[in-house]
């Protein structure tokens, strides 16, 4: 996947997301402030990355939404 479909996919599931949001507002819940957020679907697997000060929240992109 070139970065650009990589860049293309995330706002897709980004803009997917916050129309689940406006569902269920209470997954944000799951979600502290501040947080960096990666979607994670069936052929993305979860990458631990080094981020200084920041909490990563992963999101399985599935039907619907499910914060990891």
């Amino acid at each position: 996947m070139t970065e650009e479909e990589k860049i293309t996919k995330d706002i897709k599931q980004g803009f997917e997301f916050a129309k689940e949001v406006l569902k269920n507002p209470k997954l944000l819940d799951k979600i502290p402030n501040g947080a960096y957020i990666s979607f994670l679907d069936d052929d993305t697997p979860v990458i631990e990355k080094k981020v200084t000060a920041e909490t990563v929240k992963y999101i399985k992109v599935k039907k619907q939404f499910e914060v990891l």
